[in-house]
């Protein structure tokens, strides 16, 4: 590989790692707010009204949340982890609790 070639691709590496916690912070944020919203929508223990007002506040504050912690942490790998992670653990819990009687 020629060293032009390679300078290049050093320049863009920081690019593309900015991309991916854009993508991380917009996509994984929504995919855990809609996780967490549709766990606490079907496990709390009131009104299904109620239960889906609260569970979409909730969800209000998760994607904020995850998109600070996005960025906040200083390794990529471990940001994307915790959101994916939560996101598929709060997905179980939901489809283990089942549909509402």
């Amino acid at each position: 590989m020629s060293p032009s070639r390679l300078q290049s691709l050093r320049r863009a590496v920081p690019a593309v790692r900015a991309v991916a916690r854009l993508l991380l912070a917009s996509v994984g944020g929504y995919g855990l707010a809609v996780a967490l919203a549709y766990a606490l929508a079907r496990g709390l223990p009131v009104a299904r009204s109620e239960a889906t007002v609260s569970a979409s506040l909730a969800a209000i504050l998760a994607m904020p949340v995850a998109a600070i912690w996005t960025y906040g942490t200083p390794r990529l790998g471990r940001a994307a982890g915790g959101i994916l992670g939560l996101t598929a653990v709060l997905a179980a819990a939901a489809w283990m609790i089942g549909q509402p009687a």
